[in-house]
């Protein structure tokens, strides 16, 4: 008997790039948000920095989601 166990998630292009775009994004505004983070927020600056710096993320995400399914 034989099965298909082959791997059901494929990296394409269009998730790379924006995989690629999520993870810049992320760290390009953590070290950005994280100086005004410590400023409002004494107690968790680094969380906050990490949200804000997340919310960039998704939303860079679906940017280059777009963008790399428009490219040939």
């Amino acid at each position: 008997m034989t099965s298909n166990s082959g791997p059901k998630a494929r990296w394409t292009k269009d998730k790379a790039g924006a995989a690629l775009a999520a993870t810049t994004g992320y760290f390009f505004t953590f070290g950005l948000a994280r100086d005004p983070a410590e400023q409002l927020t004494q107690d968790y600056p680094h969380t906050a920095a990490s949200l804000i710096s997340l919310a960039v993320a998704v939303l860079a995400y679906w940017i280059g989601l777009r963008v790399m399914k428009k490219l040939p």
